[in-house]
């Protein structure tokens, strides 16, 4: 199958391919990653191997419906985005409204994107249709912190984590960030370091992402020198990069949320 993805996913599109082939397709994903990956053209590909006439699971990549899918303007298939800041109830509505429509084809599908920002209303509305899906339907829900949503709508989803490329000088920035955290060096030391990633939004969310990785690998033992931390420290840390992920879902400045989560980690 041909999917459109980063190098980092081939043991995730491989368990995809297989359940396509063995015909276990289930009636809601959330397919959780970065910022800057593409989780739209991810979903793309599940879809191509879903409708794909050639055979189950094919995604040939050259048929009439697959072109419909790359061009964006296949007949059964639903696209929502945010409005503003979130995915607001009117946008949940329309969905339940068009999904009470025959499709055209096998199935209607839905992707749904930056699920993670669906207002409280919205999510509550989205859960009764993921309760009683209508006929063959299936919801894509692309996030990039899946637990912005409720229980109730992970515990009715499959839920799979797609990786972007991680380019080796982020990996290393992190590193040296939370060494001069662990070495005491002032703050405006840190920002001036890591300055140039402040300028564009997502190099700034995914140096969040390294740093949190770096940890996680300290509390795991593959990264060396796990003696130097104590662990609730690292998941008080862990906890701050949450919330300042959080905080650039609902409108914050990245770069304000990561010059603040600097601040913090370094009381």
């Amino acid at each position: 199958m041909n999917f459109n993805c980063s190098k980092n996913n081939s043991g995730l599109t491989e368990r995809l391919e297989k359940a396509l082939t063995d015909n276990r397709i289930f009636h809601a994903y959330i397919f959780e990653g970065r910022g800057n990956t593409d989780k739209v053209e991810f979903a793309r590909s599940f879809i191509k191997g879903v409708l794909c006439p050639k055979n189950l699971g094919e995604n040939c990549g050259q048929c009439n419906i697959c072109d419909k899918i790359d061009h964006n303007n296949h007949e059964d298939i639903i696209y929502v985005e945010k409005e503003g800041l979130s995915v607001k109830d009117d946008a949940i509505k329309d969905i339940q409204e068009k999904l009470n429509i025959k499709a055209l084809g096998d199935r209607n599908i839905v992707v749904i994107s930056d699920s993670d920002t669906m207002t409280l209303r919205a999510q509550n509305r989205l859960l009764k249709t993921l309760e009683e899906p209508p006929g063959n339907s299936i919801l894509i829900l692309l996030a990039e912190n899946m637990e912005n949503l409720s229980q109730t709508i992970l515990s009715r989803c499959v839920k799979y984590r797609i990786e972007g490329d991680k380019p080796r000088n982020f990996s290393e920035k992190a590193r040296n960030l939370i060494e001069m955290m662990q070495d005491g060096a002032p703050v405006y030391e840190m920002n001036k370091y890591i300055e140039e990633y402040m300028k564009d939004r997502d190099k700034t969310l995914q140096l969040m992402d390294e740093i949190e990785n770096v940890y996680i690998n300290i509390i795991t033992g593959k990264q060396e020198g796990a003696s130097q931390y104590k662990f609730e420290d690292i998941y008080e840390k862990i906890q701050l990069i949450e919330e300042a992920r959080k905080q650039t879902h609902q409108g914050m400045s990245a770069s304000y949320a990561l010059k603040n989560l600097i601040l913090k980690m370094s009381l």
